[in-house]
């Protein structure tokens, strides 16, 4: 019975490690990220912005820091692993927070979808930043592919999207 016992428990951290490594991987695949990114933001409402990122490392490695200029509206994102979860909390000039949990990293394609319960919104009254998506290129480090969907109670407002160029 103890060898038993023993067995789960063993089995039971190796698959706890094996996920927090896979979150402390994830995260410090985001921190390649750090450094200034130029591009031009589409939208499927056939509107454009120069869009800028600045990315940092902040808080003893802890946060990545994105700092967004889209047209001139200034928006802050915060990237943290937290509770074996990489998180982002993003400060919108739609004036909400929207929380997003990383759902999947594919070959450095991240997917980080909005918990709204989290996040306290509600798609049947707001307007809101309902995912991500931030591709890494694997063959050129210079080059990332950003976006993001604007979703409200009429379902998808628009999805906006640029190929980044570091800067």
């Amino acid at each position: 019975m103890k060898k038993i016992l023993l067995f789960f428990i063993t089995a039971s951290l190796c698959l706890t490690n094996s996920y927090a490594n896979d979150v402390s991987d994830n995260f410090k695949q985001l921190l390649s990220l750090e450094g200034k990114w130029q591009g031009t933001l589409q939208r499927t409402d056939g509107t454009s912005d120069a869009f800028e990122l600045n990315y940092s490392i902040t808080s003893n490695g802890s946060a990545l820091l994105e700092e967004s200029d889209t047209g001139g509206i200034e928006m802050l994102t915060i990237f943290n692993a937290q509770n074996d979860e990489v998180l982002s909390t993003h400060y919108c000039g739609l004036q909400n927070k929207p929380v997003s949990v990383l759902k999947s990293n594919k070959n450095g394609e991240f997917v980080f979808v909005t918990d709204a319960q989290r996040s306290g919104l509600s798609s049947k009254k707001e307007v809101f930043v309902t995912s991500w998506k931030i591709s890494l290129m694997p063959n050129d480090s210079n080059k990332i592919h950003y976006q993001y969907t604007v979703s409200g109670p009429e379902g998808i407002v628009f999805v906006a999207s640029a190929m980044m160029t570091k800067a």
